[in-house]
């Protein structure tokens, strides 16, 4: 995309009085069909795939900061359970090369949640020791992955949090195995209701992102769940 088509999009947006607050990035070849193959297939983990990845990733970087979003936002791959793994180190060397070109384009890199427990991902923040690395935090993800609380899992990654892509989710029969199934916000497992007090309670006070993926499609599913957000917030 050359400057003067991201120029027109700040500018839509500005006239459309929608704030633009991040990128994200997504890749061809993650292959969804069961949490095994992301698991091999997402992010940064395939060795195939890592140079046109990056060079991807830079891209939307560049696009971002021309865009004027702070956040660029990505599933980096599904941390390892095991920290002496070489399969973790290589992970951990491949996000900092990241984080260290958004930094150098004024971009924090924000890893989004529930692929592994909140815990796992806040050790692997804290390993990867980069001061521009922070959590997109979807609690939707946590049910459809069957790794986490969603609720508690705020409270494990306060003060790391700096966007919030809120998604519902109904919880696998296999939690782990399986995934479950997104839902219409408010119709899941998620506690939404619970989640954004406790967002609030550990002093998050940034973007709402509303991530509707069920299939239906429209802006009604949109407003619907604005409409159930507000009733949340008043």
């Amino acid at each position: 995309m050359r400057n003067a088509d991201a120029a027109a999009i700040v500018e839509v947006a500005r006239t459309a009085d929608v704030t633009l607050v991040g990128a994200f990035v997504a890749f061809d070849g993650e292959d969804y069909a069961s949490i095994a193959r992301i698991a091999a297939t997402g992010g940064f983990i395939p060795d195939n795939s890592y140079a046109s990845r990056l060079a991807i990733t830079r891209a939307v970087t560049d696009l971002a900061a021309v865009l004027r979003c702070p956040f660029l936002s990505v599933h980096a791959g599904t941390v390892p359970s095991d920290v002496t793994s070489p399969l973790y180190t290589k992970l951990l060397d491949r996000v900092r090369e990241v984080a260290d070109y958004a930094a150098g384009r004024g971009l924090r890199l924000l890893l989004e949640t529930g692929r592994e427990p909140a815990g796992a991902l806040l050790r692997f923040i804290d390993d990867a020791d980069r001061i521009n690395i922070g959590v997109n935090f979807d609690p939707g993800n946590f049910i459809i992955y069957g790794t986490d609380e969603p609720v508690s899992a705020v409270t494990t990654l306060k003060g790391r949090i700096e966007l919030v892509h809120l998604k519902d989710a109904v919880r696998s029969t296999r939690p782990g195995v399986d995934y479950g199934r997104p839902a219409l916000l408010g119709a899941g497992d998620v506690q939404i209701a619970r989640v954004i007090s406790k967002l609030r309670v550990t002093g998050y006070h940034g973007p709402l992102l509303i991530e509707c993926d069920t299939g239906e499609t429209g802006l009604d599913t949109i407003r619907n769940a604005a409409d159930y957000l507000r009733t949340l917030l008043s």
